[in-house]
């Protein structure tokens, strides 16, 4: 006489269960935005480092300071809502802000008014001459009645 045959499944304690995948069309499913609810939280999310918290409520410090606020208040008022730093710190911070956000360029640069109106705008700078200030001395020895030119390609010392 045969035994049937007994599938045993161990569970260790603690362990999570496998779950089916689904369908296949399920998992070859293309995600939309809307999926991405993880993704999507970030911005509502207050960051776990220091500077992540600043640039997080820059927009709020920002407008603190163009109302004409002291960054010391704007300090203050940051850390009754959590944000705790020394003073020296948050100054550190909002310095490394500011110069980031003026390394960065505009996302869309509009040319000037002037030039756009057809105007003559203000002259183009000339495009950057690394030795432009041995040019400038070379010509000024031509002018000097004694020109020496240690570089000179000219070799002919005897006339």
């Amino acid at each position: 006489m045969s035994r049937p045959a007994v599938t045993i499944t161990y569970i260790s304690e603690g362990a999570i269960p496998a779950e089916s995948m689904g369908t296949p069309a399920q998992s070859r499913r293309r995600k939309s935005k809307l999926d991405l609810v993880h993704l999507q939280s970030l911005p509502s999310t207050q960051p776990a480092t220091k500077i992540g918290q600043v640039t997080w409520v820059w927009a709020e410090i920002e407008a603190g300071l163009a109302a004409g606020m002291k960054l010391k208040e704007i300090w203050e008022a940051a850390g009754r809502d959590g944000l705790e730093m020394s003073y020296a710190q948050f100054r550190v911070y909002i310095s490394r802000i500011r110069r980031r956000r003026q390394r960065t360029p505009a996302t869309s640069q509009q040319p000037p008014s002037s030039v756009a109106n057809g105007e003559p705008g203000p002259p183009t700078p000339p495009p950057h001459d690394p030795f432009r200030n041995l040019r400038d001395q070379r010509e000024k020895k031509k002018q000097m009645a004694f020109e020496y030119d240690p570089f000179s390609t000219n070799k002919n010392l005897i006339d």
